[in-house]
This record gives structure tokens, sequence and C-alpha cells, in this order.
């Protein structure tokens, strides 16, 4: 029996594809593979929370520029990958103003926040971070709302854990950026 290749999609046709409800996907090497939907408030408090804090942080600074609600970037061709962080950031000059589409560059910074209640979240979010630093992301930033803790990698470093009572500074990458890991999850400690 032989087995039949998925055809594989573009990064032009994934962003002309209609939205399903109820699913998320990225492209991976052409093929299109659904991301983990209903991750919950904690996830979605967290996202919300972590990218509204870089951008005001960019916003105060005018240094950089944040993005959130899992933009998309091609990070390979022939056959494509898009993939798509919960938050990212680019350093200033790296986004030209008006860019569309799926910009063929990797964020300096990504954000990606666990989904609760994966019992392989550990490993997929430390084989993703990897991804994102191989394709050129600086850093990668992974808060976990069930612990209240945020791993950061960095290349060629090994990932530290920095927990609630941390703070998360932006090191050379984002200069004078530093928050509490709790402000992170909640507004109030």
């Amino acid at each position: 029996m032989t087995a039949t290749r998925p055809r594989l999609m573009t990064a032009r046709e994934f962003l002309a594809m209609a939205p399903v409800p109820g699913k998320r996907y990225e492209l991976i090497r052409g093929v299109l593979t659904e991301k983990t939907v209903g991750a919950g408030d904690p996830h979605a408090i967290t996202v919300a929370r972590t990218g509204g804090i870089l951008f005001q942080y960019t916003e105060a600074t005018d240094y950089g520029e944040a993005r959130a609600g899992e933009p998309g970037y091609r990070l390979e061709t022939n056959p494509d990958t898009v993939r798509c962080p919960d938050v990212a950031w680019f350093a200033p000059g790296r986004i030209p103003p008006g860019t569309a589409g799926f910009p063929d560059r990797t964020p300096d910074l990504c954000i990606e926040v666990a989904s609760p209640g994966n019992s392989r979240a550990d490993r997929l979010l430390s084989d993703k971070a990897q991804m994102w630093l191989d394709f050129g992301a600086r850093e990668v930033w992974v808060p976990i709302p069930e612990t209240i803790t945020v791993t950061r990698y960095r290349p060629g470093a090994p990932p530290v854990v920095l927990v609630e009572d941390d703070i998360l500074d932006g090191g050379e990458l984002l200069p004078g950026f530093g928050v509490a890991v709790w402000r992170l999850f909640r507004r109030r400690r």
C-alpha cells in the first residue's frame, strides 16, 4: 500500500485561506498543521497582558515594534513554513511600515504562552523555542500560567526559569525593559 503525500500549500495560499471556525493553523514545510484551540482564560489573559506590557514599552520608548494575535512569519520557502507566535517583537527598522502578509523574517523576540493541561507541553514548547532560535530569534519567552513562571531561551545558553517574584529584564535586546514575572499573569498580587 502506498501512502498518499499531502498536497503542499504555499504561504500565499495559507494567507488566502478562509478562516475555519474554532480552528487555528500554522504552515509547516507546506503542511497545514492545526494548533491547540480553546486554551482557556489563563492563556488568553497571559497573552493579552504580555503583549500589552511589551506594547507599552515600545510606545513609551519608541523602540521596536510589538505584534500580538498570532502574527505569522514565513521562515522557509519551497516548501513554505509559516509559524505564528502569541506575541512577537522586532528591533527598530526590521519591519517596514505597512508590511502585509507573512513577512520573510523572524522576530527578535518570540513569546509562546503555554496552554494548560498539555502533558507534552514542556517538550513541545522547548522544541518550538529552539526552532525560533534556529531561525534567528534573539530570545524566546515562554510564560506558563499554571506555575506563574517564565522560561527564557537565548542562543547558546541553557534555558533560565524565572519565578513570580523575579524581574524579567530586557537585557541588550530591550534596553530599560523590566517587569515582575507575576505581572504577566495578573493585575494584582
